[in-house]
């Protein structure tokens, strides 16, 4: 009668099991009894004890820990609304001396530089914006909003030329391969740099992949109704027609660096992947009770300047058997949840959706990220006063 022992290395696979055994008639003790290994640094077949398997390879398991450890990570945006400049002015501060207090390795910025009813002028939605990041002591991921440059057609914003409010964001933000802030480092950009898509981009720490998409809200600029063009705005129908071709153009490129993403995370086998975009997508459903399947899910037709980002989401976390986290802001109400579900009424349970405080709120959300854990991705609130 033989023994079989099974020992799972939970790490950097440090070694392959190949066998366990011990044969009873020769009486060894629990103690005496023998593993096989293979051991992939050289060492070939061999036997081991189990207590000095334990010794021996402990310090390789240490030092995954140490390998991958956890990362500290700020999310946030929607921030700084407030009309009166001084208040603002002690709220960025607040917000900017918080965030180097907590010693970040990055912040993760879902958009809306700036309110909805104030001027896109190139200091609001640039440099003044420029100057936030580069007071942090750690660099920023930032996916772009809608009041940086969609709704800036409205009057109170100055009747821009949201292409033109674009063209200016990528210039400043998006021309060099590298995160926003004084201390930023290398990206992966699509599209030339400071050039149409380059404010898409990823990159991947601890196992764990980054994704920026551009996705803000005022339905990810798809103008499909008369109120939609004209609401609160001088745009003619040519305006509003040259909309929706930027947005035709730019959902495609958003769904290809999606996909491109998640077939990067299955490949070297990621422990998760997290993707920022500006938008709501859910609001204003309530998914609980039938909500999801009622509601939702019927209105993402070819009005909704989500439905494709929602359904290729969808189909990626389902054949993706890592941790899904999605970040994103617009609706200013701090919440994680669940919001996906199987056909058969289930969570989908490897996705995961925050959305972060904002618009006269101040506050951010802290992310822990650690590839060893369970759930890879966790989450507390940070309040300010």
């Amino acid at each position: 009668m033989r023994n079989l022992a099974l020992l799972t290395i939970l790490a950097s696979s440090v070694v392959l099991p190949l066998a366990a055994q011990a044969n009873d008639k020769h009486n060894h003790s629990d103690n005496d009894k023998r593993v096989a290994f293979y051991d992939k640094n050289g060492g070939g077949e061999q036997h081991f004890r189990p207590q000095h398997f334990i010794h021996k390879y402990y310090r390789p398991l240490h030092s995954a820990r140490k390998q991958y450890g956890s990362l500290k990570v700020a999310l946030w945006g929607d921030e700084f609304y407030n009309d009166d400049p001084d208040t603002k002015s002690i709220m960025v501060e607040q917000t900017i001396q918080s965030m180097n207090e907590h010693h970040l390795d990055f912040t993760i910025f879902v958009g809306d530089t700036k309110n909805g009813h104030s001027e896109c002028t190139d200091s609001a939605i640039g440099q003044d914006i420029e100057d936030i990041f580069n007071k942090l002591n750690a660099p920023t991921m930032y996916s772009v909003g809608d009041n940086e440059w969609v709704d800036c057609h409205r009057t109170s914003n100055g009747s821009y030329d949201p292409i033109e409010r674009l063209d200016y964001l990528r210039s400043v933000f998006f021309d060099k391969n590298i995160n926003q802030g004084e201390h930023g480092f290398k990206v992966e950009r699509q599209g030339e740099l400071g050039q149409a898509y380059s404010e898409n981009s990823r990159f991947v720490k601890h196992n764990v992949e980054f994704v920026a998409l551009h996705i803000p809200g005022s339905n990810n600029n798809l103008v499909v109704t008369n109120k939609q063009c004209a609401k609160k705005s001088n745009r003619t129908q040519a305006n509003c027609d040259a909309a929706t071709v930027e947005y035709n153009a730019r959902n495609k490129q958003n769904i290809q660096w999606l996909k491109e993403a998640f077939d990067e995370a299955r490949t070297n086998r990621y422990a998760g992947v997290l993707v920022a975009i500006q938008a709501d997508i859910f609001f204003p459903f309530e998914l609980s009770d039938g909500g999801y399947q009622d509601d939702f899910l019927p209105q993402l037709d070819e009005n909704n300047g989500y439905a494709d980002f929602f359904h290729t989401l969808v189909e990626e976390v389902k054949t993706y058997s890592g941790k899904v986290v999605l970040v994103h802001g617009d609706s200013h109400y701090f919440k994680v949840d669940k919001p996906m579900f199987n056909d058969d009424g289930s969570l989908t349970n490897n996705f995961t959706r925050v959305e972060v405080f904002g618009s006269k709120d101040n506050n951010w959300v802290e992310m822990i990220v650690d590839p060893l854990t369970e759930n890879v991705f966790s989450f507390k609130q940070v309040t300010l006063k």
